[in-house]
């Protein structure tokens, strides 16, 4: 295993769809209290998978949320996806959470995928490229907007014009922003802009982008050690493997997921097979996880990892 250079930290994110707001809330409390570090939503219209009219959280409100539910954790949504909101609108909302927080969000932003949703509701959906590109740009405004008194920027896609962001974000330059995604361009991007790289999928298809990373790192003269490594899998863990297996199938079979095809996304096991599973993202030097949890939310499991295979692992 590799030597640390940062502390370890473990959050947990509650897929906000398909579930009541009152049990949604009481599980972000749980979360709290179990010790997690961070407690997270995700950025979708829509749920994600599966049949498109069950609840599913608006991501501001939720985030506003998140900050008066809890008093330690850290909060976020992984990841906000940058065609749902003009980025002058998502810094002046993300620089209120922090400030209703008392500077406890952590940022992020993609490049978005979800089709239908765009389409269900009108907007447009252009083609990856000119989603990332409007990505870059977006964080250049956001990033504009949070540390001077008035920003100006005149991109292809975006522009503003001595505009103000007033409340500042209590975090100081600004809350740390998380880029997500695994496509080339997204680890591009990361390398210019990012305070947190986040991946999904297997310890060896993170072990490849880990490399692209530090290669365009290397092209642009930064320093790749500057980007905190973070890793997204959706968790099952119980006492033996089938009850972790029998978990893994009531969570896909609830929000739709094709369990099969996505295994390499997931961590499934009992304490020791999840344990030697998480050891295989350490030993590449990541030091982040948010574990992905959906409903119904079992906190049962959670306190598991949390007792029984976490504190084993620092």
């Amino acid at each position: 295993m590799q030597s640390r250079e940062r502390p370890l930290h473990f959050g947990v994110q509650l897929q906000a769809q398909r579930t009541s707001w009152a049990e949604y809330a009481a599980a972000v409390q749980a979360v709290e209290k179990l010790g997690y570090g961070s407690v997270w939503t995700f950025d979708h219209l829509l749920p994600f998978s599966g049949a498109d009219d069950g609840p599913c959280f608006e991501t501001l409100t939720t985030l506003s949320a998140l900050a008066l539910l809890t008093e330690r954790v850290r909060i976020g949504a992984l990841v906000n996806g940058v065609l749902y909101r003009g980025p002058a609108t998502l810094a002046k909302a993300a620089a209120q959470v922090d400030e209703i927080s008392g500077g406890r969000l952590d940022f992020s932003l993609g490049a978005a995928w979800a089709e239908r949703e765009f389409k269900a509701y009108g907007f447009d959906f252009p083609p990856l490229a000119e989603r990332n590109a409007r990505l870059d740009e977006a964080l250049e405004i956001v990033k504009l907007l949070w540390t001077e008194p008035r920003a100006s920027f005149h991109g292809r896609y975006y522009r503003v014009e001595d505009a103000p962001c007033e409340p500042k974000p209590v975090q100081n330059p600004h809350p740390p922003i998380t880029i997500g995604g695994m496509g080339l361009a997204s680890v591009r991007i990361a390398a210019k802009h990012a305070n947190r790289f986040n991946m999904i999928g297997s310890p060896e298809k993170c072990a490849d982008r880990k490399e692209k990373l530090q290669q365009f790192c290397a092209e642009i003269g930064r320093d790749p050690a500057e980007i905190e490594l973070s890793v997204h899998p959706t968790v099952a863990v119980a006492r033996s493997h089938a009850e972790a297996e029998a978990l893994a199938a009531r969570i896909a079979a609830k929000n739709t997921v094709d369990l099969e095809a996505d295994r390499a996304s997931w961590v499934i096991g009992d304490p020791a097979e999840v344990a030697g599973c998480l050891s295989r993202y350490l030993d590449l030097g990541i030091s982040h996880f948010v574990f992905a949890v959906g409903h119904p939310f079992d906190m049962a499991a959670l306190r598991l990892l949390r007792e029984e295979v976490l504190v084993g692992l620092g």
